[in-house]
């Protein structure tokens, strides 16, 4: 059972209440005070008519204003919270204390290894991380984050160790109590910056229209850009073709594969079939192995051709195929 006691303070209160307790033979099992004012019990099950007595004397003693039961202690709300950020980070996590024992480690970091978190429990973070840095790491004279590239199970992580300070003791530049330890795999973040940057101002609602003309090209471009079938978007340089490409791409089912984008102008008659369709080994004097054209590498994804008009002679029959 677990109890709130509001209180204020005042010398001998917990003495007090404990001897409540110790009168009936209830067994503590924890005790924990917040800001003075508050303090949680937590002791075994009783009857409910000594519970109801218990309850009675608690309120009756000086310095108590109220008293209600509770699910949860103070450290039991936090343990909960914190193990459910923990279970829910993508990112393996540990922590550990001055000699570099593992005291904690969330499920990410547990799969990471192949490790479950008994086996982990107090084993040397050096044998998991090989890292000269993280093994002297609480060595120095200033203990402050530190940054580092890993790589663990032939894997690229981005290593960052924070330092753990007991509550309201980091003013006082005391050494810390251990250090938390986050891996950030380098091939995740570069897909979220992709996602990213794929995303970022590319839809439909950052396009402002102001015309009645460019509202009902909005309206239409939105219907048509669902459809798997090409686009062919007409304008003058400088209007926002490429803008409204993309917007078509956020909407379209493939907006999660690349947008990829060409300028057809830019290509010289020369090179323009080989860039656009590839080629194969030997098909060119220098051509010393198989390349994949522009197209081959856009399959599955949407690709936007700059001024297609001045697209080469030689490439329109077969981009017209294609």
């Amino acid at each position: 059972m677990r109890l709130e006691i509001f209180c204020r303070d005042r010398q001998g209160l917990v003495r007090e209440l404990l001897d409540l307790l110790v009168a009936r033979n209830i067994d503590l099992y924890g005790i924990e005070i917040v800001a003075l004012e508050r303090l949680y019990l937590r002791f075994s099950a009783i009857a409910f008519e000594e519970f109801r007595s218990l309850m009675a004397e608690i309120r009756r003693t000086p310095g108590v204003t109220d008293v209600r039961t509770v699910t949860d202690m103070p450290s039991e709300r936090e343990r909960r919270v914190l193990t459910s950020l923990l279970e829910a980070m993508p990112e393996p996590v540990l922590s550990i204390d001055l000699k570099g024992r593992i005291e904690l480690a969330n499920p990410a970091a547990q799969t990471l290894f192949g490790l479950d978190e008994q086996r982990m429990y107090h084993s040397p973070i050096g044998h998991l991380i090989e890292d000269r840095e993280l093994s002297h790491w609480p060595e120095s004279d200033i203990v402050t984050s530190v940054t580092r590239h890993v790589v663990i199970q032939g894997r690229d992580f981005l290593m960052e160790i924070l330092p753990i300070y007991l509550p309201g003791e980091l003013e006082q530049q005391i050494q810390p109590v251990g250090a938390m330890i986050m891996l950030k795999s380098t091939a995740r973040m570069g897909h979220q910056l992709q996602r990213i940057n794929m995303t970022d101002n590319c839809g439909f609602e950052h396009i402002v229209a102001a015309s009645p003309k460019m509202r009902q090209l909005l309206n239409q471009a939105r219907k048509l850009a669902v459809h798997d079938a090409p686009l062919l978007i007409t304008g003058e340089t400088g209007t926002g073709k490429d803008m409204l490409a993309r917007a078509c791409h956020q909407r379209s089912h493939r907006h999660l594969q690349p947008f990829l984008a060409l300028n057809c102008a830019s290509l010289p008659d020369d090179v323009a079939e080989s860039e656009l369709f590839g080629h194969a080994a030997g098909a060119y004097p220098n051509a010393l192995e198989n390349k994949k054209g522009f197209f081959e590498q856009a399959n599955g994804a949407r690709y936007y051709l700059m001024k297609s008009a001045k697209c080469p002679r030689v490439c329109r029959p077969n981009y017209s195929a294609s």
